[in-house]
């Protein structure tokens, strides 16, 4: 297994060096006389070396490996967005499968363990907290015999209990289909499927996968309101004039759009998407006007990105300003009830 000198230097990467010194007082397994001894106001690499060196003094390898694990684990649930998360649907749920499981950290590890254990032949570490009403898993497999830690061997998991969907971060392509295997036992279905849906920001993810799925466990829209991803932050009132002595000359016009984004996109802020890609696959019909191309164009192609910090507000406030056309594509529209961010458009099928 890996040293715990590089997966600290792993976790601490992620995290501010403000932070630090919390961090590691909240973690616990140091003494308060040993966090005294760490000067924090060196780099985050020396404040490293000192608490490896402090961890190989307690001469307790397999603990302070498991401990040191957890504090990976603990600074990746404090900065979620360090990581990109795809999400994957749970699909066809097992008879008999225990719910009260999903909500308790030590029960749920040992059962992931369990289901690592029979599809790996590596060592292999797991790590789970429940925070903010989500279970954070981190799974680390050992690549073969090779005892050398690296990053790409670790995986994380988000879930929320009695919810369909999980939060995976980027995991290696050699290892998907006994890794799938092993989550979806785990969680008591039988197999599970990529929703073409990504992003930084786990819980706006959750909330558009929940409105893909169209959950009906969680029970009335008041309790689906309080679930812990779905936003409840209202937008503001947008003022039609902004000074007494000026009028708009398109009053009525602004009013108008202004309702018809609220119908479309709702009186709450948009879930944070960093990105959405479009795949265009169509027909082309310009060939009456390429004049000096000797064979024809069959097929058009190309893919279109938005990019930003927060896209689908993005796109709404380019409407809202009169900067997009009205009405907006059905594609751009219905991202939150399709739940995805990679889309591929082609023509209808008249067959």
């Amino acid at each position: 297994m890996a040293h715990y000198a590089d997966v600290l230097r792993s976790a601490v990467s992620k995290c501010k060096a403000a932070d630090l010194e919390s961090l590691l007082r909240q973690w616990g397994y140091l003494t308060v006389n040993e966090l005294n001894q760490l000067d924090f106001s060196k780099s985050k690499a020396c404040v490293v070396r000192e608490v490896a060196k402090l961890c190989e003094e307690k001469n307790r390898k397999k603990e302070t490996l498991e401990r040191v694990n957890d504090f990976d684990l603990m600074c990746t649930v404090k900065y979620p967005t360090k990581r990109r998360w795809s999400m994957y649907k749970l699909i066809d749920k097992k008879a008999g499968t225990k719910e009260n499981q999903m909500s308790d950290p030590v029960k749920f590890r040992k059962k992931l363990h369990k289901q690592i254990d029979l599809y790996f032949d590596s060592t292999a570490s797991v790590s789970v907290t429940l925070q903010d009403g989500a279970l954070f898993c981190r799974i680390y497999i050992q690549a073969g015999t090779n005892p050398k830690f690296m990053n790409s061997n670790t995986i994380y998991v988000i879930h929320y209990p009695h919810c369909q969907s999980i939060a995976i971060s980027a995991f290696k392509v050699s290892i998907q289909n006994f890794l799938f295997q092993c989550l979806s036992n785990t969680f008591g279905y039988h197999t599970m499927g990529n929703m073409m849906l990504s992003g930084l920001h786990y819980k706006s993810l959750f909330q558009l996968a929940f409105n893909k799925i169209g959950e009906t466990s969680c029970g009335r829209l008041k309790e689906v309101q309080n679930l812990p991803f779905m936003s409840r932050r209202k937008r503001k009132a947008e003022e039609m004039e902004r000074e007494p002595n000026m009028r708009s000359e398109d009053e009525a016009m602004k009013r108008k759009r202004s309702l018809s984004l609220e119908d479309a996109f709702g009186s709450y802020e948009q879930p944070v998407l960093e990105s959405l890609q479009f795949k265009v696959d169509v027909k082309f019909k310009g060939n009456k006007n390429l004049q000096n191309v000797p064979d024809k164009v069959e097929q058009f192609r190309c893919c279109v990105k938005f990019e930003g910090p927060s896209v689908l507000e993005g796109i709404r406030n380019l409407a809202k300003c009169g900067l997009a056309n009205e009405p907006l594509p059905k594609h751009l529209l219905r991202v939150n009830s399709l739940g995805m961010n990679k889309f591929v458009l082609k023509n209808k099928d008249k067959s």
